[in-house]
């Protein structure tokens, strides 16, 4: 049998460790609040101190004149899929934002001069973030000062409770495998996106779609769920390095196994080589709206062909390295440091997972619609649509992780504390081993290592840059197969494997949400690709929203 092994009492629980969860859980610790940060690994973690490359970038509104110049990038770039009143407050905060960077640790230097982040018609300021491990140890430091402030590592949530509609507590597995039941009034979820569901990601492993399932159940709603970025990896020489696509400049063409152009039998007749990977250069993640589609559609279609998976191999000019602007040498030198030379090697790529465009569907002060629920990182659909532009991403975890907290601060002053009973906690729990149609050791036995393994595997192939309602169906019929012989509760009554059950149950959650997505969409539009709908339609020029009602979830297109 299940059972609470111990109680915490909390003003605010902070789920995740990211650069969205510290800036909220700094913010609530400074105004006096109790704070409590979960975390599946360690403090300072995620997506957002990933060692993916050598810094990541923060764009800035560089004058009154520029709010409206940066709206219209926005705006251009989602297709008509962002939220207007997310971006306004974005272009409206973060050059102040970006001034308290050095508040939780971040040393955030400013490039010279102006530059085009990813996707951006106009150049503006950009913030450079880097060495990761310094920043861990500020932050370490920084919250050490704080008494109110605790930090659970190794830490998973596995469901939020509400009481009369609004968040009363959550129970935890802790780094010791006990279930852990918590009181508070109010949860910010910051546990970023849902890359390591895709075989080839680059992500860290927890970064696995956790906190979509917990806004999901507890009545929120998501968005945007199908927009998600692609970009191109290197395979060789070192498997799961992050690609700088403005390198694509310096290159001539990128070639398959057998020595042949990769792009061009699928290039138009007016789209030469040079000018598709000219276009490519000034973008990271894959989209539908540049003429660049064809490259990341000629490598995945070429995978799926030939499932080969060794990536393909760019020819460059020796030119490469005699750039010597900052934004070339950061990554050169830092590529040089991973023992990798573009030119003096025979370099790979292919498309890799990485970021959500998509997610919990937010107010502009990162309220999800449930009382004391927030949702603020890349969890949060945030300012963008069907694209998004570089350097906004870790700018709105400064943007929203502030407002958030303010806004929580004021909630908490009216907001009731209710007490759950041992018996309301060993119910919750209860309903926690109901919450997947799995099977029992009876049935097709089936580790969750392995189950985990062939979501992965179907998503990379069913999911990726080139979708189809053929292969999307096919994916959907293999995940519920999956879900039959996945033995749920008996790992869960095994303590040495919850965190695996769980792991196992949101990822089968998430598959099903994700390949639904795609598959509801009929058209082509920024990040999301289907072959067989290859043109963006206007009777689309709505956005996706995800609810749940009882155990079930609905899908539908709302113009809102």
């Amino acid at each position: 049998m299940l059972e609470i092994s111990r109680r915490i009492t909390t003003e605010v629980l902070v789920v995740g460790s990211g650069l969205s969860g510290i800036k909220a859980t700094k913010e609530l610790a400074s105004m006096n609040r109790d704070v409590l940060m979960v975390t599946k690994t360690k403090l300072a973690s995620g997506s957002s101190f990933y060692p993916l490359k050598a810094s990541l970038g923060t764009q800035v509104t560089k004058n009154e004149d520029d709010r409206r110049v940066f709206l219209e990038d926005i705006e251009d770039l989602s297709r008509g899929m962002h939220n207007q009143d997310l971006a306004e407050v974005y272009v409206n905060d973060i050059p102040e934002r970006v001034k308290e960077y050095k508040d939780i640790g971040v040393q955030a230097k400013k490039l010279e001069g102006e530059r085009k982040a990813c996707f951006a018609n106009h150049a503006r300021d950009i913030y450079l973030l880097s060495d990761w491990d310094q920043i861990r140890e500020n932050v370490k430091a920084i919250f050490n000062q704080y008494d109110n402030l605790d930090v659970m590592q190794k830490t998973v949530v596995v469901s939020l409770i509400k009481k009369e509609n609004q968040i009363a507590g959550a129970i935890l597995l802790d780094d010791h495998n006990e279930f852990v039941l918590i009181e508070c009034q109010a949860v910010i979820l910051a546990s970023g996106g849902f890359g390591s569901i895709y075989k080839h990601n680059l992500n860290p492993a927890d970064v696995d779609g956790s906190g979509h399932m917990l806004a999901l159940e507890a009545g929120a709603s998501l968005v945007n769920m199908e927009f998600i970025q692609f970009i191109p990896g290197i395979t060789t020489p070192r498997y799961k390095t992050l690609f700088g696509e403005h390198t694509l400049m310096y290159c001539r063409d990128i070639i398959d196994n057998h020595g042949e152009s990769l792009l061009k039998p699928h290039l138009p007749e007016d789209v030469s080589i040079k000018e598709c990977l000219e276009i490519r250069s000034t973008h990271g993640p894959f989209t539908h709206s540049l003429e660049s589609k064809y490259f990341d559609i000629a490598m995945m279609e070429n995978i799926i062909k030939t499932k080969d998976e060794n990536g393909f191999t760019l020819l460059y000019e020796d030119e490469l390295y005699d750039n010597e602007e900052e934004f070339y040498k950061v990554y050169l030198d830092w590529l040089k440091e991973k023992n990798v030379h573009l030119t003096e090697q025979e370099v790979k790529i292919a498309p890799f997972a990485h970021a959500s465009n998509g997610g919990v569907f937010i107010d502009e002060n990162g309220r999800t619609g449930i009382a004391g629920l927030y949702a603020i990182g890349e969890l949060s659909s945030n300012i963008e649509g069907a694209n998004r532009l570089g350097g906004n991403s870790t700018g709105a975890c400064m943007v929203f992780g502030k407002r958030s907290a303010l806004d929580c601060d004021q909630y908490l002053q009216s907001a009731n504390a209710y007490k759950i009973s041992e018996a309301e906690g060993d119910e919750h729990l209860a309903r926690l081993s109901k919450s997947i149609d799995s099977g029992s050791s009876a049935d097709n036995k089936l580790s969750a290592n392995k189950m985990i393994d062939q979501i992965k595997e179907i998503m990379w192939y069913h999911g990726n840059v080139v979708r189809s309602d053929e292969r999307l169906e096919e994916a959907l019929k293999q995940i519920s197969e999956l879900e039959t012989g996945f033995m749920f509760t008996d790992l869960l009554d095994h303590k040495q494997s919850r965190k695996l059950a769980i792991k196992g149950r949101n990822f089968i959650k998430m598959a099903r949400i994700l390949l639904r997505s795609m598959q509801e969409r009929k058209e082509s539009r920024g990040a999301h690709y289907r072959e067989d709908y290859p043109a963006e339609d206007s009777s689309y020029d709505k956005r996706l929203f995800i609810s749940k009602k009882n155990e079930t979830a609905s899908f539908t297109f709302l113009d809102q």
